[in-house]
């Protein structure tokens, strides 16, 4: 069975959309499988010369604004015109994540492929949203960071202690890091396990819903603390938003 997984994030590197793709790549380890980014380009012949040759195609893209992301609006009429001129049989999937906490916020977004499925006459094998996609993505990566130096640091200290290298305390830490990053991601782990059984065996399946497994009330405040930080660290100092703005005539 060919398979093939189309990043739509406009990123190059990274990504909430990227990493949902991982984890799905590694549930489908039993099965030939592709992974192709179409970032922010436009040449697309590489993603259509294998789509004949694929069983599943399945989309892990943002939501931008309750919809598509206008790149990837042109890439999918670009992908109806390729698919109307060559006899495509494949099924396919779309996991849609936003930065809403609701995974449900996710369902205008996902009911548009299942249109575009009926317009180019491609089977719509079912849809997957992920509420508090980018969450679940940085508590990934900040987790595993965090354990990796605990259990390096961890290890230095018993050795100057004396102790052996690794003991039972740092295991207990290691693993508790683990199973708090198993809870919070929960949702998102048990819905991609359904579809990539879906997937696997050709079946269409009713679209999911999943969100990260933290209470409205924390996530909120969470979330707005990170986008604060994250726009502090990609955007302009604030001091320099008070600066006087010179105009030409």
């Amino acid at each position: 069975m060919n398979i093939m997984i189309i990043n739509g994030s406009p990123k190059k590197k990274g990504g909430a959309s990227a990493f949902f793709t991982m984890v799905l790549r590694c549930m489908l380890f039993s099965h030939k499988v592709t992974t192709k980014s179409i970032g922010i380009s436009k040449d697309y012949h590489v993603i259509f010369d294998d789509l004949q040759n694929t069983d599943a195609v399945i989309i892990s893209v943002p939501l931008y604004i309750d919809s598509i992301p206008s790149h990837f609006i042109h890439f999918l009429k670009q992908m109806e015109q390729y698919c109307k001129n060559n006899k495509c049989g494949f099924i396919l999937y779309v996991i849609s994540n936003s930065g809403f906490v609701g995974g449900h916020q996710n369902q205008v977004h996902l009911e548009q492929y299942k249109c575009w499925c009926e317009r180019v006459n491609i089977t719509w094998g079912g849809g997957l949203g992920i509420g508090g996609g980018v969450m679940l993505h940085v508590i990934f990566y900040v987790t595993l960071l965090l354990s990796i130096l605990q259990f390096i640091i961890g290890i230095f200290i018993n050795i100057v202690s004396g102790k052996p290298a690794i003991d039972n305390v740092l295991l207990s830490s290691f693993i508790q890091s683990v199973i708090i990053w198993l809870f919070f991601s929960s949702g998102m782990l048990f819905f991609e396990f359904i579809f990539a059984w879906a997937i696997k065996s050709k079946k269409t399946i009713k679209t999911q819903y999943t969100r990260a497994m933290l209470p409205s009330f924390i996530f909120i405040v969470v979330a707005d603390i990170f986008m604060v930080l994250s726009a502090l660290l990609h955007g302009k100092l604030i001091f320099s938003l008070f600066k006087k703005v010179e105009y030409t005539k």
